[in-house]
C-alpha cells in the first residue's frame, strides 16, 4: 500500500512531544482559594478556546494539571481527597446547574485519591494532578475541569490557603461552586473568576468532524479509527453501515481548510447533493464493502505507519466514500471525517 510512504511526505511538520499552556494567563495575580482548601465541595472551571488556542495548534490530549501558590506565602501542607473530571465546555460559560455545563460527556480523568497540597512562595506550583486518563480536547470548544472534593487530612475542614488566580478574566475564564458535597447539583457562579492553571497537553488525537450523507436504505455510513496513530503502528480504520458489495473509496488528505468541504457529486459531474468532501484527496484506497443488505456493509483498511518519529504532531484527515447507485442522491454516500493527530511512539 502506498499510504505509509504518502504520510512519509505528509507530515512533514511535527509538534513537540508535550505542550504546556497556562489559562488565565494573566501577569499580575489575585488570591482565589476554592475548593482545595475549602473543605468538602464541587467545582468546575471554564477556560475559553481562544485562551488555549494559540499555543496548541491541533486536537490534544490532555494529561496534567498544576496549579500555583498566591501571596503572603504559606507553610500548610495538606492531604485532598478528591477526583478530576474533563469534558468540553458550553459556548457561553457556566450556569449554576453543574450538569448543564458539559458539552460532552465527562471523563473520570484522575480517580478518587489523596493528592499532596504542598506549602508555597508566589508563582510556585503547589499541586499536581496527573491524570490516569487522558482527555482528549477537539480545540474547538471550551474546556471544563470538574474537581470534587471528599475531604482533607485536616478533619475535612476548610483552611487558609491562597492561591494564583483571577477575578478579572471575563470570557477567558468562570467557576460554579458548592461547600458541603461533591455530589451537589448546583452552586453560585463567579465570571471571570478562576484558578491559574497550567495543563501539558500531548499529541495525538482522533476527532470526528462534519456530517455524512446517506446511502441504501436511508443510513449513514460511519467512518471509525481503531486507534491514535503514532510511528509503528499498524493504524486500522473501519466503514459500516454502508451498502454491501460495493466499491467504497477511502480518502487522505492534509487540509480540511478552504475550498474544502466541496460537494462531492458535483465533483463527479452530477447536480449538488449535499454530501461533502471534507479534505483534499491527496490519495484514494478503493475497497469493496461486504454485508448482507442496505447498512449491513464492511470494510476494514489497515495502513501501517513508519516506525520513525519525525512526524509525531501532525494532522492527516480521512474520510470514506460508498459509490451507492441506491443512495437517495443515486450517485454515494459519504461517512463524517476525521481529522487524526500522530501521537509520540508508544502512544
Amino acid at each position: 500500500m502506498k499510504s505509509a510512504l504518502l504520510l512519509v511526505s505528509l507530515l512533514a511538520a511535527a509538534l513537540p512531544a508535550q505542550v504546556q499552556v497556562t489559562s488565565p494567563n494573566i501577569p499580575g495575580s489575585v488570591n482565589v482559594s476554592p475548593p482545595f482548601p475549602s473543605g468538602i465541595g464541587r467545582y468546575q472551571q471554564w477556560y475559553s478556546a481562544a485562551s488555549l488556542q494559540g499555543t496548541i495548534l491541533a486536537p490534544m490530549r490532555f494529561e496534567l494539571a498544576e496549579f500555583f501558590a498566591g501571596s503572603p506565602p504559606t507553610t500548610q501542607q495538606a492531604q485532598i481527597d478528591c477526583e478530576i473530571f474533563m469534558a468540553h465546555g458550553k459556548a457561553s460559560g457556566v450556569t449554576g446547574s453543574f450538569s448543564a455545563n458539559y458539552d460532552s460527556p465527562p471523563v473520570l480523568v484522575k480517580p478518587r485519591a489523596l493528592v499532596p497540597l504542598a506549602a508555597g512562595t508566589l508563582g510556585q506550583m503547589v499541586i499536581a494532578l496527573p491524570f490516569a486518563t487522558r482527555f482528549t480536547w477537539d480545540r474547538q470548544r471550551p474546556l471544563l475541569l470538574e474537581i470534587r472534593v471528599y475531604g482533607n487530612s485536616l478533619n475535612n475542614q476548610p483552611f487558609t490557603y491562597n492561591f494564583r488566580g483571577s477575578t478579572t478574566s471575563l470570557g477567558t475564564t468562570s467557576r460554579v461552586y458548592a461547600g458541603g458535597s461533591p455530589q451537589a447539583t448546583s452552586g453560585t457562579v463567579l465570571q471571570g473568576v478562576g484558578l491559574v492553571t497550567r495543563f501539558t497537553a500531548r499529541p495525538g488525537a482522533v476527532v470526528p468532524f462534519g456530517t455524512g450523507c446517506a446511502g441504501e436504505g436511508g443510513v449513514v455510513p460511519t467512518g471509525s479509527i481503531a486507534q491514535v496513530p503514532s510511528p509503528g503502528i499498524t493504524w486500522t480504520h473501519q466503514l459500516t453501515g454502508a451498502a454491501s458489495q460495493r466499491w467504497a473509496v477511502w480518502v487522505i488528505g492534509d487540509t480540511n481548510q478552504s475550498p474544502y468541504p466541496v460537494d462531492a457529486t458535483e465533483l463527479l459531474g452530477y447536480g449538488p447533493s449535499g454530501c461533502m468532501l471534507r479534505t483534499n484527496p491527496l490519495h484514494l484506497e478503493p475497497l469493496m464493502t461486504v454485508g448482507g443488505g442496505a447498512g449491513s456493509g464492511v470494510a476494514t483498511l489497515p495502513v501501517t505507519l513508519p516506525g520513525t518519529g519525525g512526524y509525531v504532531g501532525a494532522s492527516v484527515f480521512t474520510q470514506w466514500f460508498v459509490l451507492d447507485p441506491l443512495a437517495p442522491n443515486g450517485v454515494l454516500s459519504t461517512t463524517a471525517a476525521n481529522w487524526s493527530v500522530v501521537a509520540p511512539v508508544g502512544g
